[in-house]
Protein backbone atom coordinates (compact mmCIF):
# COMPACT_ATOMS: atom_id res chain seq x y z
CA UNK A 1 0.00 0.00 0.00
CA UNK A 2 2.96 2.72 0.95
CA UNK A 3 3.89 2.52 -2.75
CA UNK A 4 0.43 3.32 -4.11
CA UNK A 5 0.18 6.78 -6.23
CA UNK A 6 -2.01 8.25 -3.72
CA UNK A 7 -0.34 6.96 -0.45
CA UNK A 8 3.39 8.42 -1.70
CA UNK A 9 1.25 11.69 -3.01
CA UNK A 10 -0.53 12.19 0.62
CA UNK A 11 3.36 11.87 2.08
CA UNK A 12 4.72 14.20 -0.43
CA UNK A 13 1.89 17.01 -0.76
CA UNK A 14 -1.45 17.59 1.30
CA UNK A 15 -2.96 19.84 -1.43
CA UNK A 16 -1.83 18.17 -3.90
CA UNK A 17 -3.35 14.86 -2.66
CA UNK A 18 -6.89 16.35 -1.49
CA UNK A 19 -6.91 17.95 -5.60
CA UNK A 20 -6.65 14.23 -6.80
CA UNK A 21 -8.92 12.79 -5.00
CA UNK A 22 -11.28 15.38 -5.02
CA UNK A 23 -11.46 15.06 -8.69
CA UNK A 24 -11.00 11.53 -8.81
CA UNK A 25 -14.71 11.54 -6.15
CA UNK A 26 -16.44 14.22 -8.64
CA UNK A 27 -15.20 12.25 -11.45
CA UNK A 28 -16.81 9.16 -10.44
CA UNK A 29 -20.24 10.87 -9.47
CA UNK A 30 -20.38 12.48 -12.60
CA UNK A 31 -19.29 8.98 -14.52
CA UNK A 32 -21.94 7.14 -12.69
CA UNK A 33 -24.26 9.99 -13.64
CA UNK A 34 -23.34 9.14 -17.67
CA UNK A 35 -21.86 12.80 -18.16
CA UNK A 36 -18.57 11.70 -17.91
CA UNK A 37 -18.73 13.20 -21.49
CA UNK A 38 -19.15 16.68 -20.10
CA UNK A 39 -15.75 17.68 -20.20
CA UNK A 40 -15.18 16.69 -23.98
CA UNK A 41 -18.05 18.09 -25.98
CA UNK A 42 -15.48 18.48 -29.13
CA UNK A 43 -13.29 16.40 -28.56
CA UNK A 44 -12.69 14.17 -32.09
CA UNK A 45 -9.70 12.36 -30.65
CA UNK A 46 -11.00 9.24 -31.60
CA UNK A 47 -13.69 9.71 -33.94
CA UNK A 48 -11.24 10.08 -36.98
CA UNK A 49 -9.64 6.62 -38.26
CA UNK A 50 -6.71 8.05 -40.23
CA UNK A 51 -5.36 4.99 -41.16
CA UNK A 52 -8.69 4.19 -43.63
CA UNK A 53 -10.17 7.28 -43.79
CA UNK A 54 -9.32 8.98 -47.12
CA UNK A 55 -12.22 11.49 -47.14
CA UNK A 56 -11.90 15.06 -44.57
CA UNK A 57 -13.43 18.10 -44.52
CA UNK A 58 -12.23 21.33 -42.98
CA UNK A 59 -14.18 25.22 -43.25
CA UNK A 60 -13.18 28.37 -43.85
CA UNK A 61 -14.87 31.78 -43.54
CA UNK A 62 -14.85 34.55 -46.38
CA UNK A 63 -15.38 38.08 -45.76
CA UNK A 64 -16.21 39.79 -48.98
CA UNK A 65 -15.57 36.77 -51.25
CA UNK A 66 -11.87 36.36 -49.66
CA UNK A 67 -10.80 33.83 -47.72
CA UNK A 68 -9.74 34.48 -44.04
CA UNK A 69 -5.64 33.41 -43.78
CA UNK A 70 -4.73 32.56 -40.67
CA UNK A 71 -1.96 29.79 -41.65
CA UNK A 72 0.84 32.71 -41.51
CA UNK A 73 0.00 33.15 -37.53
CA UNK A 74 2.30 31.14 -34.93
CA UNK A 75 1.30 27.60 -34.24
CA UNK A 76 -0.64 28.09 -31.14
CA UNK A 77 -2.60 31.18 -32.74
CA UNK A 78 -3.26 29.25 -36.06
CA UNK A 79 -4.58 26.23 -33.40
CA UNK A 80 -6.63 27.98 -31.98
CA UNK A 81 -8.50 29.91 -34.83
CA UNK A 82 -8.75 26.33 -37.18
CA UNK A 83 -10.03 24.94 -34.21
CA UNK A 84 -12.52 27.26 -33.13
CA UNK A 85 -13.74 27.84 -36.77
CA UNK A 86 -14.14 23.73 -37.07
CA UNK A 87 -15.97 24.21 -33.93
CA UNK A 88 -18.32 27.15 -34.99
CA UNK A 89 -19.16 25.55 -38.36
CA UNK A 90 -20.16 22.70 -36.92
CA UNK A 91 -22.26 24.80 -34.43
CA UNK A 92 -23.92 26.18 -37.39
CA UNK A 93 -24.85 22.99 -39.41
CA UNK A 94 -26.58 21.45 -36.21
CA UNK A 95 -28.70 24.03 -36.13
CA UNK A 96 -27.37 26.62 -33.87
CA UNK A 97 -26.56 23.60 -31.27
CA UNK A 98 -23.73 22.40 -29.03
CA UNK A 99 -23.40 18.91 -28.10
CA UNK A 100 -24.24 19.92 -24.51
CA UNK A 101 -27.48 20.83 -25.36
CA UNK A 102 -28.34 17.78 -26.67
CA UNK A 103 -27.07 15.57 -24.09
CA UNK A 104 -28.24 18.22 -21.03
CA UNK A 105 -32.31 18.11 -22.58
CA UNK A 106 -31.87 13.70 -23.05
CA UNK A 107 -30.50 14.04 -18.95
CA UNK A 108 -32.58 16.88 -17.32
CA UNK A 109 -35.74 18.56 -17.09
CA UNK A 110 -37.36 21.69 -15.99
CA UNK A 111 -35.84 24.44 -14.26
CA UNK A 112 -32.58 22.10 -13.86
CA UNK A 113 -32.38 21.50 -17.42
CA UNK A 114 -32.80 25.82 -18.13
CA UNK A 115 -30.15 26.43 -15.34
CA UNK A 116 -27.58 23.82 -16.70
CA UNK A 117 -28.07 25.28 -20.89
CA UNK A 118 -27.40 28.75 -19.18
CA UNK A 119 -24.07 27.64 -17.33
CA UNK A 120 -22.76 25.39 -20.07
CA UNK A 121 -23.78 26.62 -23.26
CA UNK A 122 -22.90 29.90 -25.52
CA UNK A 123 -25.09 32.55 -25.33
CA UNK A 124 -26.47 33.84 -28.71
CA UNK A 125 -25.05 37.18 -27.92
CA UNK A 126 -21.61 35.23 -28.06
CA UNK A 127 -22.47 33.18 -30.87
CA UNK A 128 -23.49 36.76 -32.74
CA UNK A 129 -20.17 37.95 -32.39
CA UNK A 130 -18.12 34.75 -33.08
CA UNK A 131 -17.61 35.49 -36.42
CA UNK A 132 -16.15 39.23 -35.62
CA UNK A 133 -13.65 38.10 -33.03
CA UNK A 134 -12.85 35.08 -35.43
CA UNK A 135 -11.79 38.16 -37.88
CA UNK A 136 -10.13 40.28 -35.81
CA UNK A 137 -7.89 37.98 -34.20
CA UNK A 138 -7.07 36.49 -37.53
CA UNK A 139 -5.90 40.60 -38.23
CA UNK A 140 -9.34 41.23 -40.63
CA UNK A 141 -11.51 44.62 -39.74
CA UNK A 142 -15.02 43.40 -40.42
CA UNK A 143 -17.11 46.50 -41.27
CA UNK A 144 -21.05 47.29 -40.94
CA UNK A 145 -22.26 45.45 -44.33
CA UNK A 146 -19.27 43.24 -45.27
CA UNK A 147 -20.30 39.93 -46.37
CA UNK A 148 -19.41 36.92 -44.58
CA UNK A 149 -19.93 33.24 -45.66
CA UNK A 150 -18.68 29.85 -43.75
CA UNK A 151 -17.73 27.69 -46.20
CA UNK A 152 -16.80 23.73 -46.24
CA UNK A 153 -14.21 22.13 -48.28
CA UNK A 154 -14.15 18.61 -48.98
CA UNK A 155 -10.70 16.98 -49.60
CA UNK A 156 -9.68 13.61 -50.96
CA UNK A 157 -6.72 12.23 -49.37
CA UNK A 158 -5.12 10.00 -52.07
CA UNK A 159 -1.64 9.48 -52.69
CA UNK A 160 -0.04 11.58 -49.90
CA UNK A 161 -1.99 14.57 -50.93
CA UNK A 162 -5.47 16.19 -50.37
CA UNK A 163 -7.40 17.07 -53.34
CA UNK A 164 -10.33 19.35 -53.04
CA UNK A 165 -13.19 17.50 -54.46
CA UNK A 166 -16.12 19.75 -53.58
CA UNK A 167 -17.05 22.92 -51.45
CA UNK A 168 -20.20 24.62 -50.43
CA UNK A 169 -21.91 27.43 -48.49
CA UNK A 170 -22.68 26.46 -44.92
CA UNK A 171 -23.82 29.94 -43.88
CA UNK A 172 -23.85 33.66 -45.46
CA UNK A 173 -24.79 37.02 -43.54
CA UNK A 174 -23.51 40.58 -43.75
CA UNK A 175 -22.22 41.76 -40.60
CA UNK A 176 -24.50 44.71 -38.83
Amino acid sequence: MQKTYLFRLFRHSKAGFLFVAGFIIFYSIVFSKKMDMMFFPYNNMYAIDFYHSSVATTYGMKINGQLVKFTKNLYWKKDLLETSLNAYCRYLEHGNKVFMEDYIASKFKGDKQAFLLKQLTPSRESVQNWPYWFANAAGYDLKPSDGIEFMEYRFNMADGRALCTDSSVIFKTNWR
